[in-house]
């Protein structure tokens, strides 16, 4: 790969991760590259759109309007966005709470592709184009559901599993406890100590035709959190849900854990 093209990627990943953008300096830092590089490579973003430098008191670079339009560009001709949509658009109406889809980023991370806002007086913080580690979501712990144990043993690391927003997973026995029980439950689920009292997160995966891991969609629960039915209900919905995108991608099993 050309090392230029290398470094402009590993740039622009950088600063998509940091919604409130960094200055020349810590993108110098964290990538350990000389700062003449990384300097021109990012006042070239900036010339072309790529990159937008922020003014304040201690000037920062997002992304720009160019990377926003190149995104869009890809969802709009993704079959899975195609799909998607209309059903996560229908599961917020029906169940008035709000609804997400992400797809893998990286071996270790998601991305939010797509968003469909209830009219809950609290609302999650996550936007479009955040990334998250995999283990910090319920939707990232319904990718890992869908993938074999082995697969997941080859993924987890230390950090990773510092990253898990539940408690009590803290080794990757005790993941694969949780992903088991997600697997039979049929849907990830958030309900800690720390967000029951505002939310609570239930998340399945999405697969293609050919059995791969496509995404995940989530409900952020955030009415009548103390009523296990309903959680347990809009659990099933969103299986249902993601299975309904599964097969729109040519997925043909019966379930979304037909092989465990």
């Amino acid at each position: 790969m050309n090392n230029t093209v290398f470094k402009t990627y590993e740039i622009l990943k950088l600063v998509a991760q940091h919604k409130n953008g960094l200055t020349l300096a810590q993108i110098v830092k964290a990538l350990e590259l000389p700062k003449s590089t990384v300097f021109n490579i990012v006042h070239s973003l900036e010339e072309l759109g790529m990159l937008q430098l922020t003014g304040g008191a201690v000037p920062v670079y997002q992304l720009g309007i160019e990377s926003l339009k190149i995104g869009l560009a890809y969802l709009s001709g993704s079959s899975l966005d195609a799909v998607a949509r209309p059903v996560l658009s229908k599961l917020c109406h029906e169940t008035n709470e709000t609804t997400f889809l992400s797809v893998r980023s990286g071996a270790s991370d998601l991305v939010y592709v797509m968003k469909f806002l209830s009219d809950a007086e609290y609302q999650t913080k996550y936007s479009i184009g955040d990334v998250r580690p995999l283990l910090s979501l319920a939707m990232g712990k319904a990718m890992l559901s869908a993938m074999s144990d082995d697969e997941v043993r080859a993924i987890i690391t230390p950090e990773l599993l510092a990253s898990c927003s539940i408690p009590s997973i803290t080794d990757i026995a005790s993941l694969l406890d949780y992903l088991h029980e997600t697997r039979r439950l049929g849907y990830a689920i958030d309900a800690t100590d720390e967000n029951d009292p505002f939310a609570c997160p239930v998340a399945a995966p999405i697969l293609d035709f050919n059995n791969h891991l496509a995404g995940a969609i989530s409900i952020v629960i955030m009415h009548d959190l103390g009523n296990k039915d309903r959680v347990q209900s809009l659990g099933k919905r969103g299986n249902a849900a993601a299975l309904d995108i599964s097969r729109g991608l040519g997925y043909m099993g019966s379930s979304l854990f037909t092989a465990y």
